[in-house]
């Protein structure tokens, strides 16, 4: 049996008691099933049944369950149940973890919850909620191994065997008695260094921490480039607040593609938390009004062209060749700088260089694709001139439409806005219009002169 029919098995399992209604039975099933595989099945139940399998799970396994499903999922689940239950499910969970999902809610809701929360867990939690969820602070875990640096290798073991579970332990760090971050010791290096000896003198002072207000982007960036398991977050002093894990800038690299998906359709990625149509339109009209009104341009081109009915009449044949071929070279360059640019490959002392060589691959692919429409036309259309026109044109368009696909996300990215919508529909409006314009003054111009 694959792992999907076995998954399959499982789903129908619980299918089955929840429609006899064993509500014992669930509960001891779903001890012996992993949360997270819980996670992955909510979307395949209604919402009545979501909410008694949520019931049916201890805390720790509700907390592990409403932190793996999406956004929706959990705010419909987090709806139903009371303040009390939920301040359960949180103190369970990582601080960071249960920041986030507490932060989802209400203002009111989410105060109301922190009241059935032990003190010191309450103030933890109260920290990390002042820091905006898309910063270090936001992400990080405060749940650090810290020690002075006087500490022997057998206190940092002796404190190691201590600690909660939920403690980040990629690395022991270094501090002074004001927490001020002095260096870190890889757990390695600690257990082979002798018991005696002080984390001082074994520790490196080589260490790369990122400050509380850091964007949540420049984390996950440092933590790929350095191959980090984790990272200590700073404040503005130097004092060791936290840590972010490599799993929590796996979530942030999910996030922040997403994001970047959605930017280059023409959406936002908070469609996909909403069920209500009206917001999804909301989200999505907005671009398709501006190219509804870039259209436009497109329509003007074509009417001055038939100011000249006989060349319109040979040309027009070709407009859907034209503005597609266009489209396509703009989207390769735009998406290929945008990409580098979400990889930091691409220094600002290169845009010149990058925006060159894009230019120079367009026009290569433009004298090929010119060439073969050209031949396409004169077989198809019996007309040599016009043929030759749509070649030069292609050509021409084409390159253009690189030019401007490579450039957009660049001077985007140099006024601070994301690159991401240089592939969006705003592009798209501009490229097409400007490859129509382009196509009827170079052929026009040319088969004028032609005669």
């Amino acid at each position: 049996m694959t792992e999907e029919d076995s998954e399959r098995a499982l789903v129908d399992e619980v299918h089955a008691l929840l429609r006899e209604g064993e509500e014992d039975s669930l509960r001891i099933f779903l001890r012996l099933v992993r949360p997270e595989d819980i996670a992955d099945w909510l979307d395949l139940l209604n919402v009545e049944d979501r909410q008694r399998i949520l019931a049916a799970l201890d805390h720790e396994a509700a907390g592990t369950v409403l932190d793996d499903t999406t956004v929706s999922i959990r705010a419909e689940l987090m709806e139903e149940l009371d303040h009390e239950r939920l301040a359960r499910i949180a103190e369970t969970m990582p601080a960071d973890e249960a920041a986030d999902l507490i932060g989802e809610l209400e203002v009111a809701d989410s105060e109301r919850v922190l009241q059935h929360i032990a003190d010191e867990d309450e103030q933890v939690l109260r920290h990390l909620l002042r820091y905006p969820e898309d910063t270090a602070g936001g992400i990080m875990n405060p749940e650090v191994v810290a020690l002075e640096p006087t500490a022997t290798v057998d206190d940092a073991i002796a404190h190691l065997r201590s600690i909660d579970p939920d403690t980040v332990t990629a690395s022991l760090y270094v501090v002074d008695s004001t927490r001020r971050l002095l260096g870190f010791v890889r757990l390695r290096r600690l257990v082979t260094a002798h018991p005696s000896a002080q984390l001082g003198q074994i520790m490196s002072s080589d260490v790369i921490s990122v400050p509380v207000d850091a964007d949540q982007e420049e984390v996950a960036d440092l933590v790929d480039k350095y191959d980090f398991m984790a990272i200590p977050v700073v404040d503005a002093e130097g004092r060791l607040l936290g840590a972010v894990t490599v799993d929590d800038v796996l979530d942030v690299i999910e996030q922040e593609a997403t994001e970047d998906i959605y930017k280059m359709a023409g959406s936002s990625a908070m469609e996909e938390e909403s069920e209500s149509i009206l917001h999804v339109a909301r989200y999505r009209l907005p671009w398709l009004l501006i190219c509804l009104a870039g259209t436009q341009l497109s329509t003007a081109v074509l009417q001055v062209a038939k100011g000249q009915v006989h060349l319109y009449e040979q040309m027009s044949v070709f407009t859907a060749s034209i503005m597609a071929m266009a489209g396509n070279t703009s989207l390769q360059s735009a998406t290929t700088t945008v990409r580098r640019l979400a990889l930091d490959t691409l220094p600002r002392g290169r845009f010149l260089r990058h925006v060159s060589r894009e230019l120079l691959v367009a026009m290569l692919m433009g004298a090929v694709c010119g060439s073969a429409a050209a031949s396409l036309a004169l077989v198809f259309g019996n007309n040599p001139t016009i043929g030759f026109a749509l070649g030069l044109a292609m050509a021409v368009a084409m390159s253009t439409a690189s030019l401007l696909g490579a450039a957009m996300p660049l001077v985007l990215d140099l006024v601070k806005i994301d690159p991401a919508v240089a592939s969006g529909p705003l592009v798209s409006t501009i490229n097409d219009s400007l490859a129509l314009t382009l196509y009827f003054i170079v052929a026009t111009s040319l088969l004028v002169a032609l005669g």
